[in-house]
């Protein structure tokens, strides 16, 4: 399938997972110019030269096609070795306006529950959305359990002894203690959530970061406050699992702050 070069603003980066085939990768979502999401996949991020080692809300080019192995139609393949960064949406004047203007400018992938979700996967193969909470009922932490830490490190040395040439180039992966599970409720109640909040990971790198070299309190205060629908318009881009298309986590969060009372006038 012929390459083209995307342009794309990147909105979510996954902490990275251990693979066989690509040493680790990190799933990346972003939107086109239009406004259109994409997924981009595989990169290997950290290990791209430091100027292409793209944040949240860069620009960059990537030479990209369909993804061949992956029918969502979301799903680009990238040459990560060919990505440029070159450009920021930062937040000037502690507004997030620029960014919005991008990530709200295709309603087509916003919804106001999973359940609304889950209907544009089965009927159109959906498999990103940006979805709005209507409540925030609790932040988890979850210990790791020892079966998990055992399986992390075998596949570490799994990928470590397959070539010299490779172990000479592998960049230490380490395991996370904790998983970050946030409990909530969509803006229209899903039958999913009528009973019983949603349970969802959250997959952002940053947020699981802080955890790992703060402390994981610090990430469960730090999603707490973002989280705050009194303080903050929160909203959660989700994103289902190839194999598991029924299946949607948290990858990615959008929390600008509300505006005050002074700041209307």
């Amino acid at each position: 399938m012929p390459l083209k070069t995307l342009r794309v603003l990147i909105w979510a980066k996954t902490y990275p997972e251990l693979s066989h085939h690509h040493t680790e990768t990190v799933c990346t979502g972003g939107v086109l110019e239009d406004g259109w999401p994409v997924r981009l996949y595989p990169v290997q991020l950290r290990y791209l030269e430091q100027h292409q080692q793209y944040g949240l809300y860069d620009w960059v080019e990537v030479p990209a096609a369909r993804n061949r192995k992956d029918s969502r139609p979301e799903s680009y393949r990238v040459h990560a070795a060919h990505i440029r960064v070159i450009g920021n949406v930062d937040t000037q004047r502690g507004t997030w306006r620029t960014r919005r203007d991008y990530i709200f400018r295709n309603p087509a992938w916003h919804f106001p529950s999973v359940g609304a979700l889950k209907v544009a996967e089965s009927e159109l193969g959906r498999s990103m959305g940006l979805v709005t909470p209507g409540a925030i009922e609790d932040v988890q932490l979850r210990k790791r359990t020892d079966t998990e830490r055992a399986q992390h490190a075998a596949t570490l040395e799994a990928i470590q002894s397959q070539t010299d040439a490779f172990k000479a180039r592998y960049k230490e992966l380490e395991f996370l203690d904790y998983d970050v599970r946030l409990l909530w409720r969509c803006l229209e109640r899903c039958p999913e959530c009528q009973n019983r909040p949603h349970k969802m990971k959250v997959l952002d790198w940053g947020l699981l970061e802080l955890g790992r070299r703060n402390g994981w309190d610090k990430a469960k205060t730090k999603l707490e406050q973002i989280s705050n629908l009194a303080t903050h318009e929160f909203r959660l881009f989700l994103g289902n699992f190839k194999q598991h298309p029924k299946s949607f986590g948290i990858i990615g969060l959008w929390y600008p702050k509300r505006p005050t009372q002074l700041e209307l006038l």
